[in-house]
C-alpha cells in the first residue's frame, strides 16, 4: 500500500479549496500552484505550502505538465490530485505524472484516454448494449452529408471536450459550416484537440449522471444519481440528489450501465457516467473520469466524502463498503454563482469585488473561491462559488437554499444569483419536471423580490437615499435631515441607466417613494457599514451596500445596481451611457466586456449586414460573437486577434455611407 503524506492540487479556485479542507482533515500536507493573476487567491492562502508557476497564459501555468511535476518534485509531494478541469482529463499529464514516481489521484491514463474521446467512449457503450444516440464522425463533408440524413436540430461537440464546453446546436444546414468551425477551434484551445462529431438533437430529455467509485480490487460501486437538467448554454447551473420523480427501475438501469462500463475498462477511483433520459428511454452521453464540479450533493445524501475515498483508493485500500451498505436519505440541491451578467445575455464579468459575504445556517455548504474582498480573473473560468443546502425532502431544500441565494452578497461584479432564484422559484422546477430546455423560460431581467410591494429601482432609490441621510450628526439641522429634504425629486444613474423618482421625506428614518400613481412608506430600522434594513409597508428588506469610487454598490434578493447621482457624471460615464453612441450617422461598436480578440472576421471597406459577426471575443473560457446591430460599412477596425481588450473599448467603427 503506498504512502502519501503531502499533495499537490493541480488546480485553482472552490475546487482547490475543497480538496485541501479533505486533505488537511486526512492529516496530509498540501501544496498549492499559482501564475502571478493568482497569487492573493484563496486556494494559495489555504495551503500549507505555495509553488509559483511563471507566465501569463494557461498554456504557460495551470497546463504545465512540467512545472507542475517540478513543483511537485521539489515540495516533497508524494501525489498530485488534478481537480476537474485543466489537466484532470489528460491522460499523458496522468502517465507524466506516475512516470515521474509520483501518485496520481484519478484512473489509469488507459482509461482516461479511452474516455476521453467521446466517439471511441460512444462506440464502446454500443458495444457493451448502452443505449447511444445517433451520430456521425467525419470529415466536413462527411459530417455535412451525415447532417441531411440524421436531420436538423443537431449537436456539434469535440471529441475530446467535457464540462459544457466545445458544444453548439445547429438549427439548420446553413449554420453547420461556421458551427463547426468554432467548435473545432474552440476544442483545439481548450482540450488540445480539434476533433468534433455531430449527433441528434434530443430537444427536451433530462441530464442524470451516475457517481462511481472502484478501487483497485475489483469493487465498483454507485453512489446513485444526480439530476443534471437545468443548464446554460450547456453548462450545468443547478444539480440535486436524488434525481425527481426518477423510478426505481430506470435508476437501476442507469446505475448498472455506469458499471458495466467501468468494470469493462477496468475503471479506479471516482468517475461519473453520464445520461440523457428521453421518458423511459436513456443514452449514453460520456464518461468524466475526475471529480465533478456537483460532487457535494451527492456526499450530503450518502455522507461519503468522495475526496478522501479518491486519496484512499490511490494508496491501494479497498472501498470502505459495499454497495448494499450505501443508503441514500434527504435531498440536496446545489446552485452555482457565475461571475456573468444575466441582463446582457449572461456576458463574463470579471472584475474586482467589492464586498463578499457567505451566508451560514445549519444544512449549508458553500465551497468558494472568494475570501472577502478579491478579484475574479478573466482568464479563469467564470464560477465562483456553489452553495449546496441539504434537508430532508426536496421542498425544504428548495425554500433553504432560496433564502439563502437572497443572503449571498457579491458587490463589485455582476453574477447569476437573481437568475439561480427566479429558475428555483419557477413552476417547472418546483414540479420536478425538469429539463435541459426550461432555463429558456426564464429572463435575466432584474426584478424586484417578488414580496417587495416596490420595484427594483425604486428600492435601490430608497437605498440611495437612506444612505446619505444622517439621523447621528445633530450639530447641523441640514445634515440631520440630509440633503435630499430640499429635492422631492431624485435623479440617478443606475447601472447606466437613468432613473427619476418623486419622493417625501418625513425624517432621517422615513421616505415615501412614488410608485405606480401612489406613494410606498418605507422606514429605516438600521444602517450598518455594509448593510441597510428597511421597512416597506409592512415587509422587511436587507439591502447590502459597499463604495467604489464616488459610486454606491446595492444588492437586493440576488440583484445587483451600480448608482450615482446624475449631477456627479463625469465625461467617462457619460459616455457609458450609451454603449454604441451615434456619431455623425456612424456608430461605434464597443466590446461589451474584457476579453482576448479571437478572431476579426471583416477589415475596412467591408458591407455588412444585421447580424453579421464582426469579431470574436474569448472571455472566461468562452467565445462571444461581436455582432453588426445593422447593415453597414466598415470604416476602421480598432483591435487585432490576440489583443486583450477592456469593457466598453471601442473595437469596430461602421458607417452609413455606402451601406
Amino acid at each position: 500500500m503506498k504512502q502519501i503524506n503531502k499533495v499537490l492540487v493541480a488546480n485553482r479556485g472552490e475546487i482547490a479549496v475543497r480538496i485541501f479542507k479533505t486533505l488537511h482533515q486526512m492529516g496530509i500536507a498540501t501544496v498549492a500552484v499559482y501564475p502571478e493573476a493568482d497569487a492573493e487567491a484563496l486556494h494559495v492562502k489555504e495551503a500549507d505550502e505555495r509553488y509559483p508557476l511563471r507566465g501569463n497564459t494557461l498554456a504557460d501555468t495551470y497546463l504545465n505538465t512540467n512545472r507542475i511535476i517540478e513543483a511537485a518534485i521539489e515540495s516533497g509531494a508524494d501525489a498530485i490530485h488534478p481537480g476537474y478541469g485543466f489537466l484532470s482529463e489528460n491522460h499523458m499529464f496522468a502517465m507524466a505524472v506516475r512516470e515521474a514516481g509520483l501518485t496520481f489521484i484519478g484512473p489509469s491514463e488507459e482509461a482516461i484516454e479511452l474516455m476521453g474521446h467521446k466517439t471511441r467512449a460512444r462506440k464502446l457503450a454500443k458495444k457493451l448494449g448502452i443505449p447511444v444516440i445517433e451520430g456521425a464522425t467525419g470529415t466536413s463533408g462527411k459530417l455535412a452529408a451525415a447532417a441531411e440524413k440524421l436531420g436538423y436540430p443537431l449537436m456539434v461537440k469535440a471529441a475530446a471536450g467535457g464540462g459544457g464546453k466545445g458544444m453548439r446546436i445547429v438549427e439548420s444546414a446553413s449554420s453547420l459550416k461556421e458551427t463547426l468551425e468554432m467548435t473545432r477551434r474552440e476544442a483545439g484551445n481548450y482540450f488540445g484537440n480539434p476533433e468534433v462529431y455531430i449527433e441528434k438533437y434530443l430537444k427536451n430529455p433530462r441530464h442524470i449522471e451516475v457517481q462511481l467509485l472502484a478501487d483497485h480490487h475489483g469493487n465498483i460501486v454507485s453512489l446513485f444519481e444526480r439530476e443534471c437538467s437545468i443548464q446554460r448554454r450547456h453548462q450545468k447551473i443547478i444539480e440535486e440528489a436524488p434525481a425527481p420523480g426518477i423510478t426505481e427501475s430506470l435508476r437501476n438501469k442507469l446505475m448498472e450501465s455506469a458499471k458495466i462500463l467501468a468494470e469493462h475498462i477496468g475503471y479506479t477511483n471516482a468517475g461519473t457516467v453520464e445520461f440523457l433520459v428521453d421518458g423511459t428511454d436513456y443514452f449514453f452521453l460520456e464518461m468524466n473520469t475526475r471529480i465533478q464540479v456537483e460532487h457535494p450533493v451527492t456526499e450530503m445524501v450518502t455522507g461519503i466524502d468522495i475526496v478522501r475515498e479518491q486519496v484512499n483508493i490511490a494508496t491501494g485500500m479497498p472501498l470502505p463498503c459495499t454497495q448494499d451498505e450505501i443508503r441514500l436519505w434527504g435531498h440536496a440541491i446545489e446552485a452555482r454563482i457565475y461571475a456573468e451578467d444575466p441582463a446582457r445575455d449572461f456576458l463574463p464579468s470579471p472584475g474586482r469585488v467589492m464586498l463578499h459575504k457567505i451566508p451560514e445556517g445549519r444544512g449549508l455548504r458553500v465551497d468558494t473561491s472568494l475570501d472577502g474582498q478579491g478579484a475574479v480573473n478573466g482568464m479563469f473560468d467564470p464560477m465562483v462559488s456553489k452553495v449546496i443546502f441539504f434537508a430532508y425532502n426536496r421542498e425544504t431544500a428548495r425554500k433553504k437554499i432560496l433564502g439563502h441565494l437572497r443572503n449571498y452578497v457579491i458587490l463589485g461584479i455582476k453574477t447569476n444569483i437573481a437568475y439561480l432564484i427566479k429558475l428555483l422559484e419557477s413552476p417547472t422546477f418546483i414540479s420536478g419536471e425538469l429539463n435541459t430546455s426550461m432555463t429558456q423560460e426564464i429572463t435575466g431581467r432584474q426584478e424586484s423580490n417578488h414580496e417587495s410591494p416596490v420595484q427594483f429601482k425604486s428600492l435601490i432609490t430608497l437605498a440611495y437615499l437612506f444612505s446619505h441621510t444622517n439621523s447621528r450628526d445633530r450639530t447641523n439641522v441640514w445634515k440631520q435631515i440630509g440633503y435630499w429634504r430640499l429635492i422631492p425629486e431624485v435623479k440617478l444613474l443606475i447601472d447606466n441607466e437613468t432613473v427619476e423618482k418623486r419622493f417625501m421625506y418625513h425624517s432621517p428614518h422615513e421616505i415615501s417613494i412614488r410608485e405606480n400613481g401612489r406613494y410606498a412608506k418605507c422606514r429605516m430600522l438600521s444602517r450598518s457599514d455594509h448593510m441597510l434594513r428597511l421597512e416597506i409597508e409592512g415587509i422587511l428588506h436587507n439591502i447590502y451596500y459597499s463604495v467604489d469610487n464616488g459610486e454606491i454598490l446595492f444588492q437586493y434578493g440576488g440583484s445587483t445596481a451600480r448608482v450615482s447621482p446624475m449631477r456627479y457624471m463625469d465625461k467617462k460615464t457619460l459616455g457609458n451611457i450609451n454603449k454604441n453612441p451615434e456619431l455623425e450617422g456612424d456608430s461605434l461598436v464597443r466590446s461589451p466586456m474584457q476579453g482576448t480578440v479571437i478572431r476579426v472576421m471583416v477589415k475596412s471597406g467591408t458591407l455588412v449586414n444585421k447580424g453579421d459577426t464582426l469579431m470574436i471575443l474569448e472571455s472566461m473560457k468562452m467565445e462571444n460573437k461581436i455582432s453588426a446591430t445593422a447593415k453597414a460599412v466598415v470604416k476602421s477596425v480598432h483591435a487585432k486577434a490576440g489583443d486583450v481588450v477592456a469593457d466598453s473599448a471601442p473595437l469596430i467603427h461602421l458607417t452609413n455611407a455606402g451601406a
